[in-house]
């Protein structure tokens, strides 16, 4: 355990993007659920906007839990090709289910009443609880860099090393407090590392300033 709760992190967090502290065109956004109380304690230390963006996993047809692909909010989809030709899946089930995915995000975006921001020329940090394995993290970095973000940064928690050089890849800047050389599972880090619910995340951006 290294934190005790997504707070804490977020806080830590801040402290290495001091020189963030109230830069203009500058906006945190988080990946829901689990990155908004990170991003929030970012946002109130560093005097930034806070804002979401939704990114959600393509299940394998075996397993829900198991992710063969990822698809953005604005529509970007990535696979993994390999774990793809080896179950068999073709392309109709991965256009059918991230057209489910897309529907879930437009709803959990109208019911935290928040419509999808401007990033034009901005500087994005953009923040999770931590990262397992890249998939959400990098797609949404392509996604908001294709959406006009001049920088994107990445500032996580916990990562495994392995992946810091492709994060460095895709982000300007990558910040991690504590890159793992065994990252089994995030929640492991965390004394507090409950599942959110949706009150609770609209309570945190009801009280964080908006781009």
């Amino acid at each position: 355990m290294i934190f005790s709760t997504r707070e804490e992190a977020g806080r830590r967090l801040a402290e290495l993007l001091e020189a963030y502290r109230g830069a203009p065109e500058t906006v945190i956004v988080a990946l829901p659920r689990g990155g908004v109380p990170v991003a929030a304690a970012m946002a109130e230390v560093l005097g930034l906007p806070l804002d979401i963006f939704f990114v959600k996993k393509i299940p394998s047809p075996y397993n829900e839990e198991a992710g063969i692909g990822a698809v953005s909010e604005t529509g970007l989809m990535q696979v993994d090709s390999q774990a793809v030709e080896m179950l068999g899946v073709n392309d109709e089930y991965l256009q059918r289910r991230a057209q489910e995915k897309l529907e879930q995000m437009h709803r959990k975006r109208e019911l935290y009443g928040r419509p999808r921001s401007d990033y034009r020329g901005k500087t994005v940090i953009l923040t999770d609880d931590g990262i397992a394995t890249g998939s959400s993290m990098l797609l949404a970095a392509e996604a908001l860099r294709r959406e006009g973000a001049k920088r994107v940064i990445i500032a996580v928690p916990v990562a495994p090393s392995e992946l810091l050089p492709i994060l460095e890849k895709v982000a300007d800047e990558v910040y991690v407090l504590h890159p793992s050389d065994n990252l089994i599972a995030v929640g492991r880090f965390y004394r507090d590392f409950h599942q959110l619910n949706d009150s609770e995340v609209l309570d945190l951006l009801a009280r964080a300033p908006r781009l």
